[in-house]
């Protein structure tokens, strides 16, 4: 009975709320693909484009990320993505897979510093199935203690397999900010499978409320997502908002082996500030962010500087927060050296015409290309609606772009140059130098 979905037309009852809500709105979006947001009275933002596309793709996005972790819950966040798919109130973990299979879609959960994203996509046809499935899973979870036993093994396997430029980077945010954005996306070694129930549905219910909350779509009638996005079964409340600020500091992990990864980052800003983001992120395309082609070359202004190893700039920017700099990995030697070379390019980095012209087209071609991706785009409406609760359309977003400056990316440099350091670094660290050696 695994086709028998739904007995109710929820997909048809769902449309008929948001259609008697914004009937004038429906008839004016009809067929447009513009980006199209609505902010409910409980605080939910609904976004969505190009609601013509052949597949249907829906997230359910939750500002529940690791930022959100407490001492006595570190890694929930790393469970509740891997808890994806598992048994709800609704429907078993049996039953989600079979269906969303026999649909010929996908359900998947991805989780970050700042959010938890639950998403579906399927054919227009089968999209009933899909936000069936979609709403029982993010919403609907009870996190048995015999199922999150089962994830165990999942995890350990994910950590064991973790590239040592991921885990320096890790590193680097835990010296940066130490908690809130400090906290890793993967959990501790020492708390894989101490994740009670009540632990669970604890943090679930302090960070997966309505205030906290996006529904976003790419190739459905935005209408029909308000209709979906009032009929989902959460609490309303804001939480709480844990700020994060840039600290200097170093964490090292040393390792068997031949061979390094090391991460040095200096403060940056977030994506609260739109215009100096863009000029970050202008200036690290134009920093290098690595070869464009197997076996290219790497002549970004900082990465050059970092010869004998594999390096690209790094910039993370966050709701509240951001962070610049670099994330190499090689021979323990050459690593070393490296090191001590990048952090006095960092110091001293300078941009010219040129180099701004260049780092400007790799991030126009960038933009272009995550904004034309239909799953990079419901990604970017999800993330822009639930931190900023708005969403930058594409003609904004290369707008932003084009009006960068040489002098406002100067000007991001400056700050790095003037900033303080912190490093994250894992492996044969005999010949990287610590922090108080570089300054």
């Amino acid at each position: 009975m695994a086709s028998v979905t739904s007995k109710t037309p929820m997909l048809r009852a769902a449309a008929a709320r948001g259609f008697a809500a914004h009937a004038q709105a429906a008839a004016a979006s009809r067929g447009s693909a513009e980006v199209q947001t609505t902010t409910l009275p409980n605080k939910l933002v609904v976004a969505s484009a190009d609601p013509n596309a052949a597949v249907s793709r829906i997230s359910i996005v939750f500002r529940a990320g690791s930022r959100n972790e407490t001492a006595d819950c570190l890694g929930a966040a790393h469970v509740l993505r891997a808890a994806g798919g598992l048994s709800t109130k609704t429907a078993t973990a049996f039953g989600i897979t079979r269906n969303i299979q026999q649909a010929g879609g996908s359900l998947t959960t991805a989780a970050d510093r700042e959010l938890v994203t639950y998403s579906v996509a399927v054919t227009k046809d089968q999209l009933e199935v899909g936000l069936k499935y979609l709403e029982a899973t993010a919403t609907g979870q009870v996190f048995k203690p015999w199922e999150l036993a089962e994830l165990t093994p999942i995890i350990r396997n994910e950590l064991a397999r973790l590239p040592v430029e991921v885990q320096a980077v890790e590193l680097l945010h835990k010296a940066a900010f130490r908690d809130g954005l400090g906290n890793s996306v993967f959990c501790p070694d020492y708390l894989v499978g101490k994740h009670s129930s009540e632990t669970m549905q604890h943090y679930f219910a302090a960070n997966c409320t309505t205030n906290r909350a996006a529904v976003a779509g790419v190739g459905v009638d935005h209408q029909m997502l308000v209709g979906f996005a009032q009929s989902l079964a959460l609490e309303s409340g804001a939480g709480g908002e844990n700020k994060s600020a840039f600290n200097t500091g170093e964490v090292r992990r040393e390792g068997a082996g031949s061979r390094a990864a090391v991460a040095v980052g200096a403060q940056a800003v977030g994506w609260s500030s739109m215009k100096e983001a863009m000029a970050f992120w202008v200036l690290q395309h134009a920093a290098g962010v690595g070869a464009a082609t197997k076996r290219g070359t790497n002549n970004g202004v900082l990465t050059k500087a970092l010869a004998g190893v594999n390096s690209s700039s790094l910039y993370n920017g966050y709701s509240d927060n951001g962070m610049f700099g670099f994330v190499l990995s090689g021979d323990a030697k050459d690593a070393g050296k490296a090191v001590e070379a990048g952090v006095k390019a960092l110091k001293s980095l300078s941009v010219s015409d040129a180099d701004v012209a260049r780092g400007k087209a790799s991030a126009l071609a960038a933009a272009a290309e995550y904004t034309e991706n239909q799953s990079t785009l419901l990604h970017q409406l999800g993330e822009e609606s639930a931190l900023l609760g708005q969403v930058y359309k594409k003609s904004d977003l290369l707008a932003a772009v084009n009006a960068v400056t040489t002098g406002d990316v100067q000007a991001a440099a400056r700050k790095v140059a003037s900033s303080k350091l912190a490093i994250g670094a894992v492996g044969n660290l005999s010949h990287v130098p610590h922090l108080c050696e570089l300054h």
